[in-house]
C-alpha cells in the first residue's frame, strides 16, 4: 500500500477529479472489521484513494468534497459499486465467500429511489448474495431530507443489501432520527475512543450507544481501535465488532492473502486455507499502526 500524500494544502479541482475517473486513477483499499469476543473477521471497508500523478495519494477528505453534490457524485457511485461487485466476485473466487464488503456512499445517492434496483441488478448480474454487500452512509455531512432518506435505506434493505451509519457521534444526525432510518449497522466514531482509558465518562457514552444500537436491533461498530489498551477495553463488549490500526492499516487487495494467513482473526472466516506462517503477526504489529491514516 502506498502512503497517502501528507501535503493537502494545494486544493484539487472537478477537472482533476474528473480526468482522475477516466484515467483510473483512483483505487481502493480495505480495512478489516472483527468480531473480537468470537475470534472472528467479519469483513472489510472498502476506503477510495486517488494516485494523483502529481500529488502523491490522496485520502478521501482532499478531495470528496469536489464529487459530493457535483455533477461526478453518480458517476463516483457507479464507479464505487461496481469496483465492489468485482472485489466481492474476486473474493469468490480465492475461497473468501463470507466476509461482507461494505462501500461509502452520500446520503444524495442513499435517497436516490433507482439506486436500490441498479444494485439489484449488479449483484444479480454477478450471482453475488447482496446480504455481503454494505452501503455505509456518513453521519459528517448534511443527510438532507430524514423521509428520502429512510425511503432510499428501506428500499435498499429490500433488495438485501445492509446500510449503515458511519462515524456515529461526529456530526448531523441526533438520536431522535436513529430509529427512523432503520438501518443495519451503527458504527461508532473514532472520536468517542480517543481518551476511553483517561476518562470515565467516555466509557460510559460508549457503552450507551452500544447497548442503544443492539437494543435497535443493529450491529454495532466501534471505530479508531489504536492501542492495545482500547482493544483490550472492546474486547469485554459483548457482540459488537471493531476496526482500526491496532488491528490493520487499510490494505490492497493483493495483501488480504497476507493478512488472512497471519491474522489470528480468521478462524472461521474464509474456506479458503493457507498454509503460509510469518514470523510477526499482522495484527497490532507496529509497522501497521505506522500506516497513514484514512
Amino acid at each position: 500500500m502506498e502512503h497517502p500524500a501528507a501535503d493537502g494544502s494545494t486544493l484539487c479541482t472537478i477537472e482533476d477529479a474528473e480526468r482522475g475517473l477516466e484515467r483510473r486513477e483512483f483505487f481502493f483499499v480495505y480495512q478489516p472489521k472483527v468480531r473480537v469476543q468470537e475470534n472472528r473477521l467479519t469483513g472489510f471497508e472498502s476506503l477510495l484513494r486517488w494516485r494523483h500523478p502529481s500529488r502523491g495519494v490522496l485520502t478521501p477528505h482532499l478531495f470528496i468534497h469536489l464529487v459530493e453534490d457535483s455533477p461526478l457524485t453518480g458517476r463516483f457511485t457507479e464507479f464505487v459499486v461496481t469496483e465492489a461487485a468485482r472485489t466481492l466476485v474476486d473474493w469468490n473466487a480465492r475461497g473468501y465467500d463470507t466476509p461482507s464488503l461494505a462501500v461509502n456512499l452520500p446520503s444524495s445517492e442513499v435517497g436516490q429511489p433507482s439506486l436500490a434496483n441498479k444494485l439489484s441488478a449488479l449483484l444479480g448480474t454477478h450471482s453475488i448474495n447482496p446480504s455481503r454487500l454494505q452501503i455505509e452512509i456518513t453521519e459528517s455531512t448534511d443527510p438532507g431530507s430524514i423521509e428520502l432518506l429512510a425511503s432510499g435505506i428501506e428500499s435498499i434493505k429490500a433488495s438485501g443489501v445492509r446500510v449503515a451509519i458511519d462515524d456515529f457521534g461526529s456530526g448531523y444526525w441526533s438520536l431522535a432520527v436513529l430509529h427512523r432510518l432503520g438501518v443495519d449497522t451503527l458504527k461508532l466514531d473514532r472520536k468517542l475512543l480517543c481518551d476511553i482509558q483517561k476518562n470515565a465518562n467516555s466509557k460510559v457514552v460508549v457503552e450507551t450507544l452500544v447497548q442503544l444500537g443492539q437494543r435497535l436491533g443493529m450491529q454495532v461498530v466501534i471505530e479508531g481501535v489504536e492501542t492495545p489498551e482500547q482493544f483490550a477495553w472492546v474486547s469485554t463488549i459483548a457482540r459488537i465488532d471493531c476496526q482500526g490500526y491496532y488491528i490493520s492499516a487499510p490494505i490492497e487487495n493483493e495483501q488480504i492473502d497476507k493478512f488472512v494467513a497471519e491474522s489470528r482473526f480468521v478462524r472461521n472466516a474464509f474456506t479458503q486455507k493457507t498454509d503460509r506462517v510469518a514470523p510477526d503477526s499482522f495484527v497490532g504489529s507496529s509497522a501497521a499502526r505506522r500506516r497513514a491514516g484514512q
